[in-house]
């Protein structure tokens, strides 16, 4: 479905990231799916990007958007009142399972993570939710996972306080009291927790291996239980330990 909707609010989280809020009823999207966005009406930049939902409360479509080129550098131009292309949502996205939850994010990947933690609360779900980024500047929406979570913890590369990753603050967990894990970030934080090999079973959202987003170029195809699948139609969120990240 291709919609064209006026940009509600757009909100600057830090530097680098920025939120665009859409008015958009009628639909009843999952954790996991996104939207393809035409950057502007002409052909040129030629790709849309392929951005997750961030969240959708009372038919209101949050997109966070990291600025990493010039596709999203000129996102970061549109404003209140103008009007954006969306076509989707695409993916099958997932249906999160009514067990104690463990959410691992980051940098962006903390995305389609916030929608998840959204559900779950909904769900009336107990969920931690762990999320790491380079600096402490680097976090968006902290105030928010907080007021939703039971249980946050927050982490850095860099900084003063608490100093890690994702992955070495995950191995302080004790993941006994807990059923189920959802992880969402770079193709290198993923296959790290795959290594760790642990008995919790984790849903990887495989943002990092999107390509044209709608599943013509076959740029995101991995190869998934033993055959190729593209993440874009057939996922994006897979069995952690079932990718093959080509080791």
């Amino acid at each position: 479905m291709t919609m064209t909707l006026k940009i509600q609010k757009k909100i600057w989280l830090n530097k680098n990231i920025f939120g665009l809020e859409l008015s958009y009823p009628g639909i009843n999207p999952l954790p996991g799916q996104f939207f393809q966005v035409r950057v502007r009406e002409s052909l040129d930049p030629f790709l849309n990007r392929p951005i997750s939902i961030a969240s959708y409360r009372r038919n209101r479509l949050l997109l966070i958007i990291k600025v990493v080129g010039r596709g999203t550098e000129m996102l970061s131009e549109r404003n209140t009142g103008e009007s954006l292309i969306l076509l989707g949502p695409f993916g099958k996205g997932i249906k999160p399972k009514k067990k104690k939850s463990l959410l691992l994010a980051g940098g962006i990947g903390v995305a389609p993570l916030f929608f998840l933690a959204e559900y779950l609360s909904k769900m009336r779900v107990s969920f931690t939710f762990l999320y790491g980024t380079k600096t402490p500047d680097d976090f968006v929406l902290k105030k928010n996972i907080i007021m939703l979570a039971k249980e946050s913890i927050f982490i850095t590369e860099q900084g003063s306080r608490k100093k890690g990753t994702v992955v070495s603050a995950l191995q302080e967990i004790d993941l006994k009291d807990y059923d189920v894990a959802y992880a969402c970030g770079p193709k290198e934080m993923l296959i790290e927790l795959q290594k760790l090999n642990i008995s919790l079973p984790i849903y990887a959202f495989c943002e990092d291996f999107l390509g044209c987003g709608c599943g013509l170029c076959l740029g995101c195809a991995i190869m998934y239980k033993g055959t190729y699948r593209r993440v874009c139609e057939d996922g994006p969120v897979f069995e952690l330990g079932e990718i093959d990240f080509g080791k």
